[in-house]
């Protein structure tokens, strides 16, 4: 088959390694694989040399129209009127420069079977396209029923009669709350969980040794409020305060909350006691290496770095938050689960750092490479 995997730009992200592994799984698996990518600057992931990589520059594209700035000047004033709307006025542009590359690349190659587009920046940008053989990936926790006004519109234009899929059960569950509550229809919604391959996993955590001797606790993900970064921090100065925690805890990430995070590390005396990398496109050398890792997430759509750290063969601790970390953290590792709460993640992260070490592969089966390409290929090839 000829597939596509389609998503806004490679920069460093876990959404964007998810692309990458799809297509590259998709490949793996005997079928012709392009990855098609609109950001120009800051990429930094790339798929296997087998996948068929392409740049269509909407951006630069519009601008040399010159019709196109006229537009996006439209677009902007439109925006200032009805908040949100960007996207709404844009798209109805960049969704034709869009077609005329995708046109151009299916003349060259032939046809292709299945596209797959991930990231809600990448379906706000071509919104108004509809195509039995396109599937819009989503990974977000929606608004479900409490949705505003303007929300349930702009969720109308994104889904109806599209191809869903849904990183897990609890995003699925939003997703068809939301339809119900806006009034729309989607073509299709199943679920389709995100990939992990053990083997290209642990070869990146061999890249590299982490630049400490000594032991430590890790998160990676960006510094944005959902990823409560804040309650980590709490949690590590009450374990070493009260529990008697010693380890150094990492923090591999970027984002509008660093100084924030940082600030509260020299609140509570810690800045010797924690490592602060920024951002990494391989951060598995230090998942490797780590005692434990935590993610301390307000929601998730899924939880990918759980399935990375244990693919690296760190145990794993989490807030029990709405989304699909319930789905990862099953069996056993359901014990491993905590109270978005202070005592409640520093009891817990002490409590799994004197446990034995054990086996994840079983956890790991139902997010292997052939499982999840196959699945895309049987619900909406195979059944359309």
């Amino acid at each position: 088959m000829r597939i596509a995997v389609v998503v806004r730009g490679l920069e460093i992200g876990g959404m964007q390694r998810v692309a990458v592994s799809l297509a590259d799984a998709f490949e793996k698996e005997g079928h012709e694989t392009h990855l098609i990518y609109f950001k120009h600057k800051g990429n930094v992931l790339f798929p296997d040399e087998a996948v068929r990589l392409h740049s269509f520059q909407l951006k630069r594209l519009q601008v040399l129209t010159g019709v196109g700035i006229l537009w996006k000047m439209i677009a902007q004033l439109l925006n200032a009127v009805v908040k949100r709307s960007f996207f709404v006025w844009n798209g109805l542009f960049s969704v034709l420069l869009f077609w005329y590359q995708f046109r151009a690349l299916e003349k060259e190659h032939g046809k292709f079977d299945l596209v797959v587009f991930r990231g809600q920046g990448t379906f706000e940008m071509m919104w108004p396209m509809h195509d039995d053989r396109f599937v819009f990936v989503n990974e977000n926790i929606l608004c479900g029923k409490r949705c505003s006004a303007s929300e349930r519109f702009y969720s109308r234009l994104l889904f109806n009669r599209r191809n869903v899929s849904c990183v897990s059960k609890g995003v699925e569950k939003t997703f068809l709350d939301l339809q119900e509550s806006a009034g729309f229809k989607a073509k299709k919604v199943t679920t389709i969980t995100n990939l992990i391959d053990i083997v290209e996993t642990q070869k990146k955590a061999d890249a590299y040794l982490p630049e400490t001797t000594e032991p430590y606790i890790l998160s990676v993900g960006r510094l944005v409020p959902q990823k409560n970064v804040a309650l980590l921090v709490n949690a590590y100065a009450y374990a070493r305060e009260h529990l008697g925690l010693t380890l150094r805890l990492v923090i591999v990430g970027d984002g509008n909350q660093r100084q924030d995070i940082e600030k509260r590390i020299t609140g509570f005396g810690l800045d010797e006691y924690v490592t602060m990398t920024g951002n990494l496109s391989n951060p598995f050398p230090w998942m490797k290496h780590a005692e434990l890792f935590v993610l301390s997430s307000k929601f998730e759509g899924l939880g990918m770095v759980l399935l990375e750290a244990m693919a690296c063969g760190t145990d794993v601790v989490a807030t029990n938050s709405p989304g699909g970390v319930k789905d990862v953290m099953t069996g056993r590792l359901a014990t491993h689960l905590c109270e978005q709460e202070t005592v409640a993640l520093a009891e817990k992260m002490m409590q799994v750092l004197s446990e034995e070490e054990h086996d994840f592969k079983p956890y790991l089966e139902a997010y292997l490479p052939e499982t999840i390409t196959g699945k895309f290929i049987e619900d909406f090839v195979t059944d359309r």
